[in-house]
Protein backbone atom coordinates (compact mmCIF):
# COMPACT_ATOMS: atom_id res chain seq x y z
CA UNK A 1 0.00 0.00 0.00
CA UNK A 2 1.13 3.44 -0.76
CA UNK A 3 0.23 6.96 0.53
CA UNK A 4 -0.35 10.02 -1.11
CA UNK A 5 2.97 12.83 -0.12
CA UNK A 6 0.60 15.38 0.38
CA UNK A 7 -1.85 14.50 2.77
CA UNK A 8 -0.92 11.24 3.84
CA UNK A 9 -4.23 9.57 2.41
CA UNK A 10 -4.05 5.67 1.23
CA UNK A 11 -3.50 5.42 -2.59
CA UNK A 12 -3.19 3.49 -5.51
CA UNK A 13 0.19 3.00 -7.28
CA UNK A 14 -1.51 2.85 -10.47
CA UNK A 15 -3.27 6.17 -9.96
CA UNK A 16 -1.82 9.71 -11.71
CA UNK A 17 -3.64 11.76 -8.96
CA UNK A 18 -5.00 11.84 -4.81
CA UNK A 19 -8.32 11.49 -4.91
CA UNK A 20 -8.30 12.69 -1.88
CA UNK A 21 -6.02 16.05 -2.20
CA UNK A 22 -5.77 16.28 -6.18
CA UNK A 23 -1.86 15.87 -5.59
CA UNK A 24 0.27 14.66 -8.47
CA UNK A 25 1.39 10.94 -8.05
CA UNK A 26 2.54 10.06 -11.43
CA UNK A 27 6.55 9.41 -11.20
CA UNK A 28 6.54 9.77 -7.71
CA UNK A 29 6.49 6.39 -6.90
CA UNK A 30 9.34 5.75 -9.02
CA UNK A 31 11.11 8.28 -7.89
CA UNK A 32 10.55 6.79 -4.04
CA UNK A 33 11.82 3.75 -5.61
CA UNK A 34 15.68 4.77 -7.36
CA UNK A 35 16.32 6.94 -4.26
CA UNK A 36 15.16 3.46 -1.84
CA UNK A 37 17.50 1.51 -4.81
CA UNK A 38 20.25 3.58 -4.34
CA UNK A 39 20.43 3.64 -0.41
CA UNK A 40 19.89 0.22 -0.28
CA UNK A 41 22.97 0.13 -2.82
CA UNK A 42 25.02 2.26 -0.60
CA UNK A 43 24.31 0.67 2.79
CA UNK A 44 25.48 -2.80 1.25
CA UNK A 45 28.64 -0.89 -0.13
CA UNK A 46 29.11 0.59 3.04
CA UNK A 47 27.93 -3.36 4.97
CA UNK A 48 30.65 -5.01 2.74
CA UNK A 49 33.35 -2.29 3.60
CA UNK A 50 32.85 -2.49 7.63
CA UNK A 51 32.46 -6.55 7.04
CA UNK A 52 36.17 -6.62 5.42
CA UNK A 53 37.41 -3.66 7.98
CA UNK A 54 36.27 -6.60 10.55
CA UNK A 55 37.68 -9.39 9.31
CA UNK A 56 41.56 -7.43 8.88
CA UNK A 57 41.33 -6.24 12.43
CA UNK A 58 40.25 -9.48 13.41
CA UNK A 59 42.97 -10.98 11.27
CA UNK A 60 45.75 -8.63 13.19
CA UNK A 61 44.63 -9.16 16.50
CA UNK A 62 45.04 -13.03 15.70
CA UNK A 63 48.73 -12.58 14.52
CA UNK A 64 48.95 -10.13 17.50
CA UNK A 65 48.02 -13.00 19.77
CA UNK A 66 50.31 -15.34 18.36
CA UNK A 67 53.10 -13.10 18.14
CA UNK A 68 53.03 -12.46 21.41
CA UNK A 69 53.04 -16.39 22.15
CA UNK A 70 56.51 -16.55 20.05
CA UNK A 71 58.25 -13.44 22.20
CA UNK A 72 61.43 -14.35 23.94
CA UNK A 73 62.83 -13.04 27.59
CA UNK A 74 66.80 -12.66 26.74
CA UNK A 75 67.64 -13.92 30.31
CA UNK A 76 71.74 -13.17 29.85
CA UNK A 77 74.63 -12.18 32.64
CA UNK A 78 74.38 -8.25 31.23
CA UNK A 79 70.54 -8.24 31.33
CA UNK A 80 70.13 -9.53 34.69
CA UNK A 81 72.89 -7.17 35.91
CA UNK A 82 71.69 -4.37 33.86
CA UNK A 83 68.14 -5.09 35.50
CA UNK A 84 69.61 -5.53 39.24
CA UNK A 85 72.21 -1.91 38.56
CA UNK A 86 68.72 0.09 37.42
CA UNK A 87 66.16 -1.31 40.02
CA UNK A 88 64.35 1.02 42.91
CA UNK A 89 61.70 0.38 45.04
CA UNK A 90 60.35 -0.38 48.41
CA UNK A 91 61.48 -2.75 50.79
CA UNK A 92 59.87 -4.50 53.69
CA UNK A 93 60.28 -8.21 54.99
CA UNK A 94 56.99 -10.03 53.93
CA UNK A 95 57.24 -8.22 50.16
CA UNK A 96 59.72 -6.04 48.63
CA UNK A 97 58.41 -3.73 45.67
CA UNK A 98 60.95 -3.43 42.62
CA UNK A 99 60.80 -1.77 39.51
CA UNK A 100 63.17 -3.07 37.03
CA UNK A 101 63.72 -4.34 33.84
CA UNK A 102 63.08 -7.52 31.16
CA UNK A 103 64.45 -7.88 27.60
CA UNK A 104 62.32 -9.04 25.18
CA UNK A 105 62.99 -10.14 21.70
CA UNK A 106 60.07 -10.49 18.90
CA UNK A 107 61.31 -12.68 16.40
CA UNK A 108 58.03 -12.65 14.10
CA UNK A 109 57.41 -10.40 11.23
CA UNK A 110 54.54 -9.07 12.94
CA UNK A 111 54.70 -6.06 15.27
CA UNK A 112 53.17 -6.25 18.78
CA UNK A 113 50.61 -3.55 19.28
CA UNK A 114 49.60 -4.35 22.38
CA UNK A 115 51.05 -6.85 24.92
CA UNK A 116 51.97 -7.17 28.49
CA UNK A 117 54.28 -10.17 30.16
CA UNK A 118 54.23 -11.59 33.16
CA UNK A 119 56.27 -14.16 35.28
CA UNK A 120 57.14 -15.99 38.38
CA UNK A 121 59.90 -17.52 40.25
CA UNK A 122 59.17 -20.92 42.30
CA UNK A 123 61.11 -22.99 44.85
CA UNK A 124 59.74 -26.43 44.81
CA UNK A 125 55.85 -24.74 44.29
CA UNK A 126 56.64 -21.70 46.74
CA UNK A 127 56.16 -18.20 44.60
CA UNK A 128 59.35 -16.22 45.71
CA UNK A 129 58.90 -13.64 43.40
CA UNK A 130 56.66 -12.32 40.39
CA UNK A 131 56.20 -10.00 38.26
CA UNK A 132 54.39 -8.09 35.25
CA UNK A 133 55.30 -5.61 31.98
CA UNK A 134 52.80 -2.43 31.52
CA UNK A 135 51.28 -2.77 28.09
CA UNK A 136 54.15 -2.68 25.23
CA UNK A 137 54.55 -2.33 21.68
CA UNK A 138 57.81 -4.40 20.19
CA UNK A 139 58.78 -3.58 15.87
CA UNK A 140 58.92 -6.86 14.18
CA UNK A 141 62.38 -8.76 14.83
CA UNK A 142 63.89 -6.43 17.12
CA UNK A 143 64.16 -6.56 21.24
CA UNK A 144 63.20 -3.90 23.24
CA UNK A 145 63.89 -3.52 27.46
CA UNK A 146 60.66 -3.44 29.08
CA UNK A 147 60.06 -1.70 32.73
CA UNK A 148 58.58 -4.48 35.11
CA UNK A 149 56.71 -4.10 38.56
CA UNK A 150 59.03 -7.14 40.32
CA UNK A 151 57.67 -8.34 43.59
CA UNK A 152 59.70 -10.18 45.91
CA UNK A 153 59.08 -12.49 49.14
CA UNK A 154 61.99 -11.70 51.34
CA UNK A 155 61.15 -13.99 53.80
CA UNK A 156 59.74 -16.70 51.17
CA UNK A 157 63.38 -16.62 49.48
CA UNK A 158 64.91 -16.69 52.44
CA UNK A 159 63.33 -19.84 53.93
CA UNK A 160 64.05 -21.21 50.35
CA UNK A 161 67.37 -20.32 50.25
CA UNK A 162 68.13 -22.77 53.61
CA UNK A 163 65.65 -25.57 52.26
CA UNK A 164 67.41 -25.25 49.47
CA UNK A 165 71.06 -25.32 50.97
CA UNK A 166 69.36 -28.44 53.38
CA UNK A 167 68.49 -30.00 49.95
CA UNK A 168 71.78 -29.50 48.40
CA UNK A 169 73.41 -30.97 51.97
CA UNK A 170 71.01 -34.50 52.38
CA UNK A 171 71.44 -34.82 48.32
CA UNK A 172 67.63 -33.98 47.88
CA UNK A 173 66.27 -33.00 44.66
CA UNK A 174 66.31 -29.35 44.56
CA UNK A 175 63.76 -27.27 41.80
CA UNK A 176 64.03 -23.68 41.25
CA UNK A 177 61.59 -22.91 38.23
CA UNK A 178 60.96 -19.60 36.38
CA UNK A 179 57.85 -19.05 33.99
CA UNK A 180 57.36 -16.02 31.41
CA UNK A 181 53.36 -15.72 30.25
CA UNK A 182 51.66 -13.51 27.55
CA UNK A 183 49.41 -11.47 29.90
CA UNK A 184 45.52 -10.52 28.10
CA UNK A 185 44.55 -9.54 31.61
CA UNK A 186 41.96 -12.81 31.94
CA UNK A 187 43.96 -15.82 30.74
CA UNK A 188 48.10 -16.20 30.30
CA UNK A 189 50.11 -17.93 27.75
CA UNK A 190 53.04 -19.73 28.99
CA UNK A 191 55.93 -18.36 26.37
CA UNK A 192 59.53 -19.67 28.95
CA UNK A 193 60.55 -21.90 31.46
CA UNK A 194 63.54 -22.25 32.99
CA UNK A 195 64.15 -25.35 35.42
CA UNK A 196 67.30 -25.35 37.57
Amino acid sequence: MAFCPKCGKAVKEIENFCENCGAKLQGFFEDVEEESEEIIEKTSYKGLILFILFLVLVGYVILDIWAMTQLVPVLSVGSIATSVLNFNGNYGLSETALKTTLRVENPTFVPILFGRISYDAEHQDTKVAEGKTGFFIIGSYSQKDMPVDLTIYPLSVGWEGLKSLWNKVTGVNDEWLANAYVDFGITKFKIASVRK
